[in-house]
């Protein structure tokens, strides 16, 4: 049965619940351990080895990095080149890894030998620091994924080239972790054409004109940031206790609905592609959060049908930018060798709206449409392995890659 995604009422009042600390009585029923754990806790159960590092942006956020290999290709001193796969929106780099090892990308280029990066931008359950903010003050959570593309994703690619001692590394985006991919190797293509050997989209974001998400509720909103920092915090759907007692009771048996509407908010999934008995372990780690700020630029995106950066006003704009209107990103000034993996079930990067990028792109690798498939899918479906997965590995193999 395919995930319906009109129970809006609902959805608003899950936003609600997840921003609060009270937690239940916990369960008695049976939680699968990975629930508990974070992303080197999961993979070292699943027999990997798995490092974590701390890296500074140019700007003070410190964030979080997991390097993942295999013991066999580790030992023998044979590894390859670097991956780095950035999570998508409220989420962060466990969703790599969230399956079993043949179903998890993470797991399945750490086997073909690749050298695995699991990114996790500013802000979400991983990288929640600063050399001098407090994450709790409101001044540490004025940022967008302009500043995420600005950046954490040029620290996360120059620690890993640096520490590897490689020139150029590979790219795996998801939802967000492509729009912020599109940003920054836009806007400074000479040093994306340098560092970036290929860049792979799986659920590509860039424009969200047609979205059918939730987000779209916020849109009367948009001019009302003071409000909405009011209601919803400076942080937005961050892990919560709650949301860690609803992954490891709700999710299983007759409850398992309150799972699916929550997933919704993210982008969808179709509940025929994935492993049931593993919504505990997605719920308990998502969603991971991010900035209110973040979600009311998604809903400017939205709202606009431009790929754009952050609208302050009329006169926050002058200050930032030095103009009246907020400057554009233009994907076509991507010179990265780029594949395009999307799903015809997908309420987040909807069709529309993919084929306005994917005629924009223009180094493109390769287009590819998967049917039945939602946005979470490329994260946790069953059938990634044998299918995008499957695909983005030959890429990687080809001396086009």
């Amino acid at each position: 049965m395919r995930v319906q995604y009109n129970n809006y009422i609902l959805e608003i009042l899950v936003i609600f619940l997840t921003h609060t600390e009270q937690s239940p009585v916990a369960s008695k029923k049976a939680v699968d351990p990975e629930a508990y754990l974070d992303t080197c806790g999961v993979v070292v159960a699943q027999g990997y080895n798995c490092q974590e590092h701390s890296i500074v942006t140019e700007d003070g956020y410190l964030l979080k990095m997991q390097r993942l290999s295999s013991k066999q290709h580790w030992d023998s001193g044979k590894i390859g080149e670097p991956v780095i796969l950035q999570h998508g929106l409220l989420q962060s780099s466990i969703d790599w890894v969230i399956n079993h090892p043949n179903q998890s990308l993470g797991y399945l280029l750490a086997d073909a030998g690749y050298d695995v990066w699991l990114g996790n931008v500013r802000g979400n359950t991983y990288s929640k620091g600063h050399v001098s903010l407090i994450p709790t003050t409101l001044k540490y959570w004025l940022f967008t994924l302009d500043h995420m593309a600005a950046y954490d994703l040029p620290a996360m690619v120059e620690y890993v080239l640096q520490l590897t001692n490689h020139s150029s590394l590979h790219y795996v985006g998801h939802s967000q972790g492509n729009l912020i991919g599109f940003a920054r190797f836009s806007e400074k293509p000479e040093w994306a054409k340098e560092k970036i050997k290929s860049f792979h989209a799986f659920a590509p974001v860039a424009y969200l004109g047609h979205t059918k998400t939730s987000l779209t509720l916020l849109r009367p909103f948009l001019g009302m940031i003071n409000w909405m920092l009011e209601k919803f915090g400076h942080e937005f759907m961050p892990k919560t206790s709650f949301v860690r007692w609803l992954g490891r009771t709700l999710c299983v048996g007759k409850t398992a609905f309150l799972c699916e509407n929550i997933i919704l908010l993210i982008g969808g999934y179709d509940s025929r592609n994935v492993n049931s008995t593993r919504l505990p372990v997605y719920l308990a780690h998502n969603p991971a959060g991010t900035s209110t700020l973040n979600i009311a630029h998604f809903s400017q995106l939205i709202a606009t049908n431009k790929m754009q950066k952050y609208d302050y006003g009329v006169r926050g704009n002058m200050e930032h930018y030095k103009q009246l209107h907020p400057p554009q990103y233009y994907p076509e000034r991507n010179p990265v060798p780029t594949a395009l993996y999307w799903g015809d079930n997908d309420i987040l990067s909807v069709e529309e709206d993919v084929k306005r990028l994917i005629g924009e792109v223009k180094n493109q690798l390769g287009v590819f449409r998967y049917e039945d498939t939602g946005h979470l899918d490329f994260m946790w479906s069953l059938k990634m392995a044998g299918s995008a997965y499957a695909q983005l590995m030959r890429l990687l193999s080809t001396e086009h890659a």
